[in-house]
């Protein structure tokens, strides 16, 4: 027996979004949800159009189409030639009814949401909930004449919205907010969203990685696994790309995110093992001159949630045994004590821009403290690897100057000048780069030549420092080709196999790199 087709809702993040899904979903309870947007609204279309069983009926809330039009009439053929109805929804105005009869039925009505829209076309409003879901839709923001104070009942869930959305922007927690959705269907208001809004309101909407490339996308995912799993992370990446704020990120997502995050930066221990073991672990009353009182240290605040080392390649050698020891045994002896004092429950996260493996090789780092904090890894893409999402960051940025009254609008010319760049200080230098240009009213070329006569300012890793890679006797001399393939080796380990940013980090194309990891030195045969 066949089984039957289901329908499918489609709809975006905002709460006429949410309430038109939710609208839809009293007529088709088991409808699976997907969010989408204007710019992955093809995306999507192309995603029903692949299943084995595309859906019988697709209603789709209020959205737009950002560019590829002609992909979207592609794939709508593709879903009505394998049998799907295309019922798409507009209740106000924004979208032309003649144009979209080319992908679609369209539902477009003279409405007050676009909720209300989907109550019309299916006959609800007769239905339990409708009537409170057209009510909730009204209070959206972007709707003209919005009602700005809801009900009490009505703002519970409107900060319900807000908090899954941020969920979904933060972490691609697309299952929450379609969760949320159902919720509104069926009026079920649980205490797990009570605490998810109470986390919202501790956070809101400050830590949120900007983009929405691929390569972002994949680093929230890690951020969301790595916050389950409840063990210590270690975070790399170069100066400016936000390794602090995927430290806090992941603290937020964590079980322990009503407890506190305590933050440490390990650049502040340099030359002074005694402040060190003062501030990590603390120290008892007349442990030494100035103790006149005593100091639980980070690990003991941090205990039941999170304590972050900023700049870890800076802790000294010699505090890192103690900490191997805290983070084995979770035991805390205080600095002047001869036995621990406490016992701690803490995650430890850790971020450094420095190249801990070779800071091991050098002995200047220790393997077995680098392997307890880095049981799980994140590496902080620069913004070179996501240019994709140099417009969205530069929007925000100007949006949020515009807020301040410094009005800027960027010229095509001067997003290409930005696009050129190579930003060897990440996101944080983009910033103060468009800040700069708003502020002095200057032309973002000339900021960017400024910054490019600064020249290379991470010590140690300049990029002519060859050095490090020269024979210094007869005895040490390699073949060029052997040299030249293990480094290309090297640096593929280093970008965790990708192929394509190695290439480019080499400046030679995928082809040639591939050919000199083909060309291995061969072993010989077992006799």
């Amino acid at each position: 027996m066949a089984t039957q087709k289901k329908n499918a809702i489609v709809s975006y993040i905002g709460i006429d979004g949410a309430c038109a899904a939710a609208m839809a979903l009293l007529r088709f309870p088991t409808a699976t949800v997907t969010i989408s947007s204007a710019q992955r609204i093809v995306d999507t279309f192309q995603e029903l159009a692949t299943q084995a069983r595309p859906p019988a009926e697709i209603h789709v809330c209020g959205l737009g189409v950002s560019g590829g039009w002609s992909e979207a009439v592609k794939f709508s053929k593709q879903l009505r030639k394998k049998g799907s109805k295309i019922y798409w929804y507009c209740g106000r105005g924004y979208l032309d009814a003649k144009r979209w009869a080319e992908i679609s039925t369209p539902v477009f009505s003279d409405s007050a949401s676009n909720t209300e829209a989907v109550c019309r076309h299916l006959r609800l409003a007769q239905k339990q909930g409708a009537q409170f879901l057209m009510d909730l839709a009204r209070h959206d923001p972007w709707i003209e004449g919005a009602s700005k104070k809801p009900p009490q009942v009505d703002s519970r869930w409107i900060e319900l919205i807000a908090a899954s959305r941020a969920e979904y922007f933060k972490f691609n927690d697309h299952d929450r907010y379609v969760a949320t959705i159902r919720k509104l269907a069926t009026g079920q208001f649980g205490a797990d969203d009570d605490r998810l809004i109470e986390l919202f309101g501790k956070a809101g909407m400050r830590y949120v990685l900007e983009g929405r490339s691929p390569l972002m996308r994949e680093l929230r995912d890690r951020i969301r696994k790595c916050a389950a799993a409840d063990e210590p992370v270690l975070i790399g990446g170069e100066s400016g790309t936000g390794k602090e704020l995927i430290a806090n990120l992941i603290h937020e997502r964590s079980r322990r995110a009503s407890e506190p995050l305590v933050t440490i930066n390990c650049a502040r221990f340099a030359g002074n093992v005694g402040l060190a073991n003062s501030v990590l672990f603390g120290h008892t009353k007349g442990a030494f001159t100035g103790a006149v009182t005593e100091r639980k240290g980070a690990f003991v605040e941090a205990s039941g949630g999170t304590l972050f080392l900023d700049e870890l390649g800076e802790l000294p050698m010699e505090v890192q045994a103690k900490m191997l020891r805290v983070l084995e045994d979770m035991a805390v002896t205080p600095e002047g004590a001869d036995r621990k004092a406490y016992d701690v429950d803490v995650l430890v996260i850790a971020a450094t821009n420095r190249d801990l493996p070779a800071m091991i090789r050098r002995s200047e780092f220790r393997a077995d403290l680098f392997h307890r904090l880095s049981t799980l890894r994140i590496d902080a893409p620069p913004l070179r690897e996501h240019t994709d999402d140099l417009d969205g960051i530069v929007d925000k940025t100007l949006a949020a100057l515009a807020e301040k009254g410094w009005q800027r609008n960027l010229s095509k010319s001067d997003r290409g000048h930005l696009r050129k760049y190579d930003w060897p200080g990440n996101i944080r230098q983009l910033i103060k780069v468009i800040k700069r240009a708003v502020y002095l009213d200057i032309k973002v070329a000339d900021v960017i030549a400024e910054e490019r006569e600064l020249g290379w300012l991470d010590p140690g890793t300049e990029p002519d420092d060859t050095d490090r890679f020269l024979p210094e006797a007869i005895d040490e001399v390699r073949p060029l080709e052997e040299v030249r393939n293990a480094y290309a080796r090297r640096a593929l380990a280093l970008y965790h196999g990708n192929v394509h940013a190695t290439a480019r980090a080499l400046k030679i194309t995928d082809r040639t790199l591939l050919a000199r990891l083909e060309d291995r030195p061969k072993r010989s045969k077992p006799t």
